[in-house]
């Protein structure tokens, strides 16, 4: 009896720690997608540009770095705030 109980709070534990791991990524997630969003909105601003060829531009930039789009678009962001 107390082997099932030990098992079943070792599963519950467990189911924990896999949604605190999801949340974590969901929020993450979210950050990235605002900071390419405010990236966008800076590139479409500036270049007078569509969305769609803010984030290709975005996208050609991070591959040509080697970086991801969410670290580009954070360095526009953190640049743009330099320049005021």
């Amino acid at each position: 009896m107390s082997n099932l109980i030990l098992e079943a709070a070792i599963a519950r534990f467990r189911l924990m720690q896999r949604m605190r791991t999801e949340l974590a990524e969901t929020k993450r997630a979210l950050e990235e997608r605002k900071v390419i969003d405010r990236a966008k909105g800076l590139l479409m601003r500036a270049r007078g540009i569509s969305e769609d060829e803010a984030y290709a531009l975005l996208r050609r930039t991070a591959m040509d770095q080697g970086r991801r789009v969410a670290d580009v678009a954070e360095a526009l962001v953190t640049a743009a705030g330099l320049l005021g």
